[in-house]
């Protein structure tokens, strides 16, 4: 949501959506866990399911380190920011979401939402932004792991079981748009972060 507001400010030229866009990163700045280093994912899992725990029961915060809830995420926003707003922290948030991505964030299924090659689109744009060479080894050998993986198992959605289905964000559409992106970064935009495509 920062990043859209940010993008929506740039080409508005009105103010109050840069500052919702700084407010909704002060709001995630305020949940992130030090010792996690990680942001939480804050969705009421057991009201989700249908279930109804008392609070005294339910289990401490959960934490994923996915596109959808977590670092990887968070410093896919953050990178695709930078060209709209940098302040102080980013830098350090960037680098902490990429370590936590980089630790946590593989050996899942294959899709974009919730899975390794939604993350490995946060180490491919580090790469590109940032001009790292060190994350652009991390993604050569990630992509690597990846497509001896999918050729070894098929695609993996990141439906419950792994139930073929061919969505953009759990399913092997979204399987097969990052591994076009992946080929060929410079053509292909980052559906993640809603980037144009090249003119």
């Amino acid at each position: 949501m920062a990043l859209s507001l940010l993008k929506l400010a740039a080409v508005s030229h009105q103010e109050r959506f840069r500052q919702g866009a700084i407010a909704a990163m002060t709001y995630e700045r305020q949940v992130f866990s030090p010792e996690r280093q990680n942001w939480p994912d804050l969705r009421d899992l057991e009201q989700m399911s249908g279930a109804l725990v008392p609070s005294s029961e339910r289990k401490a915060t959960p934490y994923m380190t996915t596109w959808c809830h977590g670092a990887p995420g968070i410093g896919l926003g953050r990178l695709a920011s930078l060209p709209y707003f940098e302040d102080e922290v980013m830098r350090d948030e960037i680098a902490i979401a990429l370590q936590t991505t980089l630790a946590q964030g593989f050996g899942w299924n294959h899709s974009l939402c919730h899975g390794d090659l939604g993350n490995l689109e946060t180490v491919l744009t580090a790469a590109r932004v940032l001009g790292n060479a060190e994350y652009q080894a991390h993604t050569e050998r990630l992509a690597a792991m990846l497509l001896e993986s999918i050729e070894t198992q098929g695609c993996l959605t990141g439906i419950p079981l792994g139930v073929e289905t061919p969505g953009l964000l759990t399913g092997i559409a979204g399987i097969g748009y990052e591994l076009l992106r992946l080929a060929v970064p410079e053509r292909v935009p980052c559906v993640l972060t809603l980037e144009e495509p090249p003119v």
